[in-house]
Order: C-alpha cells, then structure tokens, then sequence
C-alpha cells in the first residue's frame, strides 16, 4: 500500500515524522503524473471536471464536484482519497474505463 500511503499522506502535508524523506516531486507528482493529469492536468481542453491536479494550489482548491481534492492533514477529508478508494464504479478514479488503478505498491 506504499503509493496509497505516500498519497494519504504527504501528499497531504502530514507533519508525521514517518513521512519527513517523502517528497512531493520525487514521490507524489509521478503517480499522480500517470494515474491523473491526463485527465486533471494543465491542459484545458482535456480537463475533466474543472479539477486540476498538476499544481498544489489548484488540488487544494478542487474542481467542480466534491470540494478540496487535497485538503492538509486530513486525508480522510480528502475528495481525491474518497475518489481513489472507492468501491463505486461511478465514483472511483481514475474511471475504470481508462485501465490505470492506483494500485498498492509491491
């Protein structure tokens, strides 16, 4: 589960002294890279519902639907945690359709 710990918490400036080695641009915006920005990057022709995903500022800010994407210290109010760990298949991102889970690290 690495990628969704690493999600949950840095990515969410968690001050937890487990997280301290964890960088945003070595170990966050990769994974978010090739599970998200093809849909929620800094095109805007491409993006999907008004949430972009490429920069802090704007993933704090959220996008059309479901408030902050990224809300600091609180995964657990987090709209991209509740997206990437659903169980519903209208919810959960990325879409099943575009074959590119976030999926537990070996």
């Amino acid at each position: 589960m690495k990628t969704l710990v690493i999600l949950s918490g840095v990515a969410f400036s968690v001050s937890l002294p487990a997280f301290a080695a964890i960088d945003y641009g070595r170990d966050i915006q990769p994974i978010l890279a090739e599970h998200c920005f093809h849909c929620h990057g800094n095109d805007d022709g491409t993006r999907k519902g008004k949430l972009r995903l490429d920069t802090r500022e704007a993933a704090l800010k959220g996008g059309e639907s479901d408030g902050a994407a990224i809300v600091p210290d609180k995964p657990d109010a987090s709209a991209m945690m509740a997206r990437v760990m659903s169980k519903d298949s209208d919810e959960v991102m990325p879409p099943p359709k575009e074959k590119k889970p976030v999926k537990p690290a070996a």
